[in-house]
């Protein structure tokens, strides 16, 4: 299974905006249970009656049936604290992201090629002469690590997994930096007009 989050953001968008959010959570929820996707969880940015953005954390195996829901959401309706001229035409911005989680999974083995060979360098004749050296091929990442430090293949096997695990860390969390980003930037990026559903 895999964990998504369906943003749902007013942008830099009024009151009349932020409430429509709330609503458009409540419909899109109720709209996926239709379909069979349960929201895990949601998440407000702001107060729940009027949030700069609701997340419905979605759990489904493979992409959720939601591509229809993504884009601009209009609300038709005239705000109460505004005169009779003023606009009535509302705009909140619909966006998936799949979510990463913080936990580092351990390298599984089955996903990495091993290879043996001769360690260069000094060490002396034992180095030399057998095959010492390892080298780490992870192939879901592309990622490769050689490591010839240490004296016997065990050791070095050992410090290549924790090398290729700490890499493997690393650009998780670049990742899910620039998940993040992305989210923060969706924030403001409401495009008003051509909306894919319009709510009274």
């Amino acid at each position: 299974m895999n964990t998504w989050a369906l943003q749902i953001t007013s942008g830099v968008g009024p009151a009349e905006v932020r409430a429509f959010v709330a609503r458009l959570a409540v419909g899109l929820t109720v709209e996926l249970a239709g379909r069979g996707v349960a929201a895990e969880s949601t998440s407000f940015h702001g107060e729940p009656e009027a949030p700069h953005s609701v997340t419905l954390t979605l759990v489904w195996d493979g992409r959720p049936p939601v591509d229809d829901l993504l884009g601009t959401h209009a609300c038709v309706q005239r705000s109460s604290t505004r005169g009779r001229h003023a606009r009535k035409r509302w705009f909140a911005g619909v966006t998936l992201h799949a979510s990463l989680s913080s936990d580092v999974e351990p390298v599984n083995e089955t996903d990495v090629d091993v290879t043996t060979c001769r360690s260069g360098g000094a060490g002396g004749q034992h180095v030399n002469k057998t095959n010492s050296a390892v080298m780490l091929h992870h192939r879901p990442s592309g990622i490769r690590v050689r490591c010839e430090g240490e004296r016997s293949q065990h050791a070095n096997r050992a410090a290549a997994m924790r090398r290729l695990a700490a890499l493997l860390a690393e650009r998780a969390e670049a990742e899910a930096d620039a998940a993040v980003a992305e989210r923060r930037r969706a924030h403001t990026r409401v495009v008003r007009g051509l909306a894919v559903r319009v709510w009274g």
